[in-house]
């Protein structure tokens, strides 16, 4: 296959032959939208892994959608477009200069990868868990079993030997700005690869670690900025941080000379507000193509489905006239993509939504009631009809 063939098989992604994705778990993904696992390093060593990894390259190859690849798969239905939000078109663009001699069945080539050392973070937002949070493993006193020392060691010790020819580093978590493991590795780079493309997927809670210091030596930065709220909404939803703070932190990767996207998720508690947060970041200066807005899939409890349909009427219609203002780049398809998930059936249950809020609630301290006044009076208004 030619370049142009790579690019025209609607099948094909370059990650099977190029990267991977590691959780502190030990369990090692070709990418964070693989709906599978490839292997875990509690079982099985990197290399072993990686060669066993052979059917996604022959059904790709073969212009054969692969089954763990769907959710890329569905972003990029009914279009054509390149500006479409998949990691499966963005790493086309990201490796497009890798040697396509590669993409045989046989081969590997560590390009890019996807690291997430441990689960440490400050944060314990309301739609995480236990793996990406020691804040919530905390909270729910749950231990999650991971590879052993040597195991994590000799892991280690490959993707840093490893360093020099890497194209793309995304780093994340957790928290990445908190991880020893980043500061080693960050170190490496600077000496051996400092042109290397650098994702951070960041709660922008900490500009006064030496990672954040470290990073700031790199010129070619992509920070990924989680947000979709704002003030008290932010900071119940973003358990653990301070909107404020926030702020400030914002002015300062602002100021640098680097990428910023903002990674923004759509759900229950900030069904209409996530669009007031767009329009204040716009008015802080971000283009249209600085978000990514998807649909929250899990917990299911805080699924933006559950709502009224009347509620969930205002939210379409909004979308619409989002839609038709027509902001264009990643913001207009994210826009498309929330209008056209709401809109697909569900079983709802949405006092159990509420139920979930208020045992969250009582775990935290907090008063879900004060902060979102308006997803109870829904309950309300039922009840009361209900007595007419």
């Amino acid at each position: 296959m030619s370049p142009k063939d790579y690019l025209t098989n609607k099948a094909f992604c370059p990650i099977p032959w190029t990267g991977l994705m590691y959780n502190f778990d030990g369990s090692v993904k070709n990418c964070i939208r693989s709906q599978t696992t490839i292997g875990n390093l509690k079982d099985n060593s990197i290399t072993e892994i990686l060669e066993k990894d052979i059917a996604i390259k022959l059904s790709m190859l073969d212009g054969k959608k692969f089954d763990r690849c769907t959710p890329c798969y569905d972003l990029e239905e009914n279009t054509n477009k390149f500006n479409i939000i998949s990691d499966r078109v963005f790493y086309l663009k990201e490796l497009r200069h890798v040697d396509s001699n590669l993409y045989d069945t046989k081969n590997f080539s560590l390009n890019t990868v996807d690291l997430r050392w441990s689960n440490l973070c400050n944060f314990s937002c309301v739609y995480c868990n236990p793996e990406f949070s020691s804040k919530w493993a905390s909270e729910l006193k749950v231990e999650i079993k991971t590879p052993d020392d040597t195991a994590r060691k000799d892991f280690k010790n490959w993707i840093f030997g490893q360093a020099a020819k890497l194209k793309h580093v995304y780093l994340a978590g957790g928290e990445p700005l908190l991880m020893k493991e980043n500061l080693e590795f960050l170190e490496i780079l600077k000496q051996e690869n400092p042109n290397v493309n650098l994702r951070i997927n960041t709660n922008l809670s900490k500009t006064d670690t030496e990672i954040f210091k470290t990073i700031c030596n790199f010129k070619n930065v992509h920070w990924t900025v989680s947000i979709e709220s704002m003030e008290e909404e932010f900071e119940y939803i973003r358990y653990g941080s301070n909107w404020v703070d926030f702020q400030n932190n914002l002015r300062i990767i602002k100021s640098l000379d680097h990428k910023i996207t903002f990674n923004m998720l759509h759900f229950i508690l900030n069904a209409t507000s996530i669009f007031g947060c767009v329009d204040w970041l716009s008015k802080q200066g971000f283009h249209a193509n600085s978000f990514v807005i998807g649909s929250l899939l899990g917990p299911d409890h805080l699924n933006i489905r559950h709502l009224p349909d009347s509620v969930l009427e205002c939210v379409k219609n909004e979308l619409q006239n989002r839609i038709n203002d027509r902001p264009g780049y990643l913001l207009e398809n994210s826009y498309k993509n929330l209008l056209q998930y709401i809109q697909s059936p569900i079983q709802k249950n949405y006092s159990n939504c509420l139920n979930k809020l208020r045992e969250l609630d009582q775990r935290r301290g907090c008063d879900s009631t004060l902060v979102f006044p308006h997803l109870y009076t829904f309950i309300k208004a039922k009840k009361h009809d209900q007595t007419l």
